[in-house]
């Protein structure tokens, strides 16, 4: 026998292996009632089911260490496989366009799991089909966690455009769904959710507008229509607005978003509904007037909310959308007590807190990487330290002429402190901190209000600090101070810095 033909048996000895390895397993149909599917899935064929939007997901249960999906993609898309509810430990995959049967877990120890297939991207055109499951023994129900159904309508910023990189990067690569605020806020509040968003979308008079599309399977196609009995809303969150300040005055984006209003209170008759905003990045931008739009409107079942567009970039990361996450939940919480965060967040907020920085000892991080300090990819790297940290286990790293920097929101007239603990591996290490404050368009910085301060640095923990005044306000308070930004640099040698604080008071006059 020559080596070809010893070649070619054993790959057929191989493929024999696998396929006895596959039918020991018991396959499932899809039109399974113990299958749990949310978000909006095209169920008209039971044992195809389908879907488009991201966010839309299948949970099953079962007995065993392993479980297999086929799975059709019309293109390629992400998925991520989260297993007995680990999302902090959960993987990201792609599939490709066409039919797929891969593993969703293997190895899992011996027992009883829950695994949950979430649609990360809504890449374009086209549906993800389940075809069918494979467990080693029976399918289980999955647990009975819902308590509330949040629907979401939205742009770019929540369907998850750049989710995964601080630097607003496009493409599918880098969006996702589960750790927008959609998914954080609805896994703190044990809710069901849909997130029926899309890149440039408007509120009304265009295509891509949520009053064109809210009512979709799939944002392509006009037909079939969703059945909203199917998801009757507790809660819709509509967080529209930025992409139609260019082409719409004030007062015609207040009537449009009353129109749209009053076609979404059709459809979920029930819901406290949240008009849902960032401020901080245009002197147009729509949370200037949101509050006057739910005032006008005058029905008790809707409330406006603004959080900080402080981060300098269009799209939000993981982390900034913990931070919209917890603001959202915090404020359902005064809405309806029974709406109170039950669950811990699963991502490191991002946003800083009762006027501090956010993740001032970097003792945390998000999923991607990123730790709150922009831009971690620039060469930043947190260490794990726990007998070496100033305070806590973690410290921060940054080689010599690279810089990090996190913004935070500021009032006009107030002394802020800066305090944090630094040292250089170096004996001739020297950091410089620069102190910025810009007005209501993000990327506006006000005139002679910088101030920088440099620091020898020795090869010890020490603590620095500094003070500064931000600027008085103007007859314009759009372009008083909306936010403060602190950058650290390591202007010679690297230097470690740990337990960052800021802290700000009222000017006394």
């Amino acid at each position: 026998m020559d080596m070809r033909s010893s070649s070619i048996i054993g790959l057929l000895n191989l493929l024999l292996v696998l396929q006895v390895s596959r039918v020991v397993g018991v396959e499932v149909d899809p039109a399974d009632a113990k299958i749990v599917y949310s978000g909006r899935w095209d169920l008209r064929e039971p044992h195809e089911p389908s879907c488009a939007w991201q966010g839309s997901s299948f949970k099953v249960a079962f007995r065993g260490r392993w479980v297999c999906a086929t799975i059709d993609c019309d293109r390629n898309e992400y998925v991520r496989i989260v297993v007995d509810g680990n999302s902090a430990g959960s993987r990201r995959s792609k599939l490709k366009k066409g039919s797929q049967t891969l593993y969703l877990a293997q190895d899992l120890p011996a027992g009883g799991h829950q695994i949950e297939v979430v649609k990360e991207t809504y890449s374009g055109p086209g549906y993800l089909t389940l075809r069918s499951i494979e467990v080693p023994g029976e399918l289980l129900r999955c647990e009975p966690i819902i308590r509330l159904r949040v629907q979401y309508y939205g742009d770019s910023n929540l369907a998850g455009h750049s989710l995964g990189h601080e630097k607003n990067k496009g493409g599918a690569e880098f969006a996702g769904c589960h750790f927008t605020f959609a998914g954080i806020a609805s896994r703190m509040l044990d809710a069901d959710y849909q997130n029926i968003s899309c890149g440039g979308a408007g509120i009304l008079g265009r295509s891509n507008s949520v009053m064109n599309f809210y009512d979709r399977i799939d944002f392509y196609q006009a037909q079939p229509k969703w059945e909203f009995t199917r998801f009757p809303a507790d809660i819709c969150v509509v967080n529209i607005g930025a992409n139609d300040i260019k082409r719409r005055t004030k007062t015609e984006l207040k009537q449009d978003f009353k129109q749209l209003l009053r076609v979404l209170r059709k459809v979920h008759p029930d819901a406290h509904f949240v008009l849902m905003n960032g401020y901080g990045w245009d002197r147009r931008e729509p949370a200037n007037y949101t509050h006057e739009v739910v005032s006008e409107i005058g029905e008790g079942n809707m409330s406006c909310l603004t959080f900080p567009w402080l981060f300098n970039e269009w799209h939000g990361c993981e982390y900034d959308h913990a931070g919209m996450a917890r603001t959202l939940v915090e404020h359902l919480g005064k809405i309806k007590p029974s709406w109170k965060q039950v669950r811990s967040m699963d991502v490191m907020d991002g946003f800083g807190r009762n006027g501090d920085f956010a993740n001032g000892g970097f003792e945390h991080v998000a999923p991607f990487g990123g730790f709150g300090w922009r831009y971690s990819e620039d060469g930043a790297t947190r260490v794990y330290a726990p007998g070496d940290s100033a305070k806590g286990q973690w410290y921060l790293h940054l080689p010599e002429g690279k810089q990090v920097h996190q913004p935070n929101p500021a009032r006009k007239d107030r002394s802020y402190r800066v305090n944090m603990k630094l040292r250089s591996p170096h004996t001739t290490g020297k950091a410089r901190i620069r102190v910025e404050f810009r007005d209501q368009q993000w990327r506006n910085e006000i005139a002679n209000s910088a101030r920088e301060f440099e620091f020898p640095l020795t090869d010890r923990w020490q603590e620095y600090s500094l003070g500064v005044n931000s600027p008085s306000g103007t007859k314009d308070p759009s372009r008083d101070p909306w936010q403060i930004i602190i950058r650290l640099f390591a202007d010679k040698g690297d230097i470690h810095c740990d337990d960052v604080r800021l802290t700000g008071l009222e000017v006394s006059k």
